[in-house]
C-alpha cells in the first residue's frame, strides 16, 4: 500500500440502529451513537455520502434520481488522489442507469443490477403486462427472448432465476447480493495503490428473506405488504410477523458480514459501516422508510474500523476485540467528510465535519456538529395517482417535511403531527431549523429519469 490508507465504505441498506446495536455487537472499531442520516431513502441518502451536501442541493429528490451532472462526487476525488475506485451495488437505485457509476474504475453488482443490462429481456415489465394472458405468456416471453433485440441466453437465464426464486428455489441467489459480494471481496486482486470500495448490501431491505436456516417461519413467504398504504392505514400482513422477518434478515446480515469484515480487515486500513437509512415497524404509525422522518428510519448506525497493516493508535481497539463508542452527534455528511480527510484530501464544498480526530479520543478534539437537518421530499407522482386510485388521500404523505437533531434531541415533521423527542425547547428548535433550511442552496434535479427497465422493481422495494 502506499501512503494513503485504504478506505472500504460499506452500506448496509435499511439497517435500524437499535437491531443494529442487538445483532453486530461483534464489529470493532469506534461507534458513533448519536448518528442520523439526511433523509429517509437510499438515493438522497447516497448523494449526501457522495457529496457532502444535503440531497436538495444537488438535485436528487424523489423525482429526480440521478445526480446534477455538476455535483463532484467522493470516488472521482478519490481517483485524482491516486485511489483505484471500486464499487459493488445490490440496490437498483445505486446503478449504472441512474448514473452512480461515476467516478469509479469499476462498478459491478449483484444480481439484481445484472438483469437491468440493456441487452436483457425485462421480465418484470412483460409479466407486469400480461398477468392476465394464462399459461401462453411464457411462450410468448420466450419467443421475445429468442427472437427480440436482446441477450438471449443471458435473458433465459435471468427469466429462469426469477421463476425459480418465485418458487421458493433461490437457485444462484442465495440473499440479495452479500453471497456475492463476499466472493467479490475474495477474488479481486487489491494492488498495492491506495483503494476505495463502496459497498451496498440489500439484506436487511424488503422482502426480508434470508436463507431458510435463518426463517422464524422457513415454511410462509416473506410478509408482503404497501408501506406507504400501511402507514396511512394498517399492514396489510401480521405486525409481528413484519417485525420477526426483518430480525430474521438482520441476524443473516450480521453473520454474513461478519465473513466480509473478516476479508476486508485484511486488505484495507479503513472500514466504514453504516446505513443510509433505518426501518419503521410500526412506531409512530410508520412502516418501512417510505412515508417520513421517524427515528427508527432516520437515525442509523456508523462504526469507524481501523484493522488493517497500516493500523496504528488511530483507535483504541485496533486489535478488533472491543468497540469504543462516542456520543458526539453525527450524520451522513461528516462520514463524507471523514473519508476525504482520511485520504488527506481537501474540499470546500462539503458540509460535514470529519470524525478523524474522534477516532482516537482526542481529548483536543474539535466541537462536534451542534444539529443535524433531515429532508423529506414526499412520493413520486406515479405512486401518488396509484395511491388515489385505490382511494387513499395522499395529502399527508406528498408534501416536503423536515426535521432537525441535535445532541440530545430530535424534532421532526410528522405525518400527522409534529414530533418532539428529549427535553428542549420546540420553538428554539424550530427556529433553528428555519434556518437551516434557508442555507440550504437548493439546485432543481434532473429532468425525471426514464426508469424503462427499473420501474417493476423499485415498486417492489416500495419506491413507486
Amino acid at each position: 500500500m502506499g501512503d494513503e490508507p485504504s478506505i472500504a465504505l460499506i452500506v448496509l441498506d435499511t439497517l435500524r440502529a437499535d437491531s443494529f446495536d442487538e445483532h453486530f455487537d461483534w464489529l470493532p472499531g469506534v461507534q458513533f451513537t448519536n448518528a442520523w442520516s439526511t433523509t429517509h431513502w437510499t438515493a438522497p441518502a447516497h448523494a449526501s455520502l457522495f457529496t457532502g451536501r444535503y440531497a436538495s442541493e444537488v438535485g436528487v429528490t424523489i423525482t429526480s434520481q440521478a445526480f446534477d451532472r455538476h455535483a463532484t462526487r467522493l470516488p472521482e476525488l478519490l481517483q485524482d488522489r491516486g485511489y483505484r475506485t471500486r464499487a459493488f451495488s445490490c440496490n437498483v437505485n445505486i446503478s449504472e442507469q441512474l448514473g452512480w457509476h461515476h467516478g469509479f474504475d469499476e462498478f459491478d453488482g449483484g444480481w439484481r443490477l445484472r438483469g437491468l443490462g440493456e441487452d436483457v429481456f425485462d421480465w418484470d415489465e412483460f409479466i407486469a403486462d400480461h398477468r392476465s394472458d394464462g399459461p401462453e405468456r411464457y411462450v410468448r416471453a420466450l419467443w421475445r427472448c429468442v427472437d427480440g433485440d436482446c441477450d438471449t441466453v443471458q435473458s433465459l437465464r435471468q427469466g429462469a432465476l426469477m421463476k425459480l426464486r418465485d418458487m421458493g428455489l433461490k437457485g444462484r441467489h442465495p440473499d440479495d447480493g452479500a453471497a456475492e459480494f463476499l466472493e467479490y471481496v475474495r477474488e479481486r486482486s487489491w494492488n498495492d495503490d491506495p483503494e476505495f470500495l463502496f459497498t451496498n448490501l440489500m439484506e436487511a431491505h424488503l422482502p426480508y428473506d434470508p436463507p431458510d436456516e435463518y426463517r422464524t417461519y422457513p415454511d410462509e413467504e416473506p410478509p408482503h405488504f404497501d408501506s406507504v398504504k400501511a402507514t396511512l392505514g394498517e399492514p396489510s400482513a401480521d405486525p409481528d410477523r413484519i417485525a420477526t422477518a426483518y430480525d430474521d434478515a438482520v441476524r443473516y446480515l450480521s453473520d454474513i458480514y461478519r465473513d466480509i469484515y473478516r476479508e476486508l480487515a485484511e486488505e484495507f486500513d479503513y472500514v466504514v459501516t453504516l446505513a443510509d437509512h433505518g426501518e419503521a415497524l410500526g412506531e409512530y404509525g410508520a412502516w418501512q422508510h417510505g412515508g417520513g422522518l421517524h427515528p427508527p428510519v432516520t437515525r442509523v448506525p456508523l462504526v469507524v474500523s481501523a484493522p488493517g497493516p497500516n493500523a496504528d493508535d488511530r483507535t483504541p481497539n485496533a486489535d478488533g476485540e472491543e468497540r469504543a463508542t462516542r456520543d458526539a452527534l453525527a450524520n451522513l455528511l461528516d462520514v463524507h467528510a471523514t473519508v476525504l480527510d482520511l485520504a488527506e484530501i481537501q474540499s470546500e464544498h462539503r458540509r460535514g465535519e470529519s470524525l478523524r480526530p474522534l477516532l482516537s479520543g482526542d481529548p483536543v478534539a474539535p466541537e462536534p456538529r451542534s444539529n443535524a437537518l433531515l429532508e423529506y421530499h414526499g412520493i413520486s407522482k406515479r405512486r401518488a395517482l396509484a395511491l388515489e386510485d385505490d382511494g387513499y388521500d395522499v395529502a399527508p404523505v406528498d408534501r416536503e417535511r423536515y426535521g432537525i437533531a441535535t445532541a440530545g434531541c430530535y424534532y421532526f415533521e410528522g405525518i400527522f403531527e409534529d414530533r418532539l423527542l428529549g427535553d428542549c425547547d420546540q420553538a428554539t428548535l424550530e427556529s433553528e431549523l428555519e434556518r437551516l433550511l434557508a442555507d440550504l442552496e437548493t439546485r432543481d434535479g434532473l429532468d425525471e429519469t426514464d426508469l424503462s427497465g427499473l420501474e417493476s422493481q423499485l415498486e417492489d422495494l416500495g419506491y413507486l
